[in-house]
């Protein structure tokens, strides 16, 4: 009887092994996918960017002013609006937003294919423009061994790392701007533009007030003290592995648009 008992659980054991690997080869062959078709769409962005022209009082000259090919990408899918890049970090990806439904680019890529890895968003209630106090972005913390989509933006809880890769770069047909990171917030899980009327200043002050309030000791800070109510401000938001209560807000403050 114990002999039968013993083979029973050995055979479980074994079942739940071969599931676990297979899921872990899926798991990995999927990632590895997604990351191709992010390393398509650079490449998609970038190949065929030629300088733009511009006048001075010296005569011609040629710059390039934004080295994101938007028309490209747009006839791939005209939800992509903006592209997002972050030295120090993986972060180098179009920027997605889809008007019907707000959590759409969580199981779905830039090419509006299923995929755990989604893409980088923002929902409806942000404007296009960046032009809101808090423009929230969203993207995956994904599993360890996949640093795409968000997952790098943990190194911003290491002490220095705000200091050296403090740049936050947005490309949008029309602009460049340039965001400067100021703090790296273990949050809770509340939605962020839901939460606070940011019309008020009150409000707005409030928000800043409750990145401050955290009392992780895995956040970091930068002159945050120096952000006001006036200031444009990006929220990056991700996961925290394992625990669903949290997030992992990485905060950036607008310092130049072009």
């Amino acid at each position: 009887m114990k002999d039968r008992t013993r083979k029973i659980i050995v055979a479980v054991l074994l079942v739940i092994a071969v599931c676990c690997a297979g899921y872990l080869i899926w798991y990995y062959a999927t990632a590895a996918k997604t990351k191709q078709s992010y390393d398509d769409a650079k490449k998609l962005a970038t190949e065929n960017v030629k300088p733009s022209k511009t006048d001075s009082d010296d005569g011609e000259q040629t710059k390039l002013e934004i080295p994101v090919d938007f028309t490209v990408l747009q006839e791939k899918n005209p939800d992509i609006y903006a592209w997002i890049k972050i030295d120090g970090t993986t972060v180098d990806y179009p920027v997605c937003q889809n008007n019907e439904d707000d959590n759409y680019y969580l199981s779905h890529t830039w090419e509006r294919v299923e995929a755990a890895d989604g893409a980088i968003f923002t929902q409806a209630c942000n404007s296009k423009n960046f032009t809101d106090f808090n423009t929230v972005i969203y993207g995956h913390q994904m599993g360890e061994g996949v640093d795409t989509m968000f997952h790098t933006l943990d190194r911003y809880l290491e002490e220095g790392y705000i200091e050296k890769y403090p740049n936050v770069i947005i490309y949008t047909p029309d602009h460049v701007l340039t965001y400067r990171i100021f703090a790296a917030v273990i949050y809770d899980d509340r939605h962020l533009i839901n939460s606070f009327n940011y019309v008020m200043d009150d409000q707005r002050q409030a928000f800043l007030d409750s990145l401050q309030d955290s009392r992780d000791l895995r956040s970091r800070y930068s002159d945050i003290e120096s952000v006001g109510t006036e200031d444009r401000i990006l929220s990056l938001s991700t996961c925290v592995t394992g625990e669903s209560n949290h997030r992992l807000l990485v905060e950036a403050v607008l310092t130049n648009e072009e």
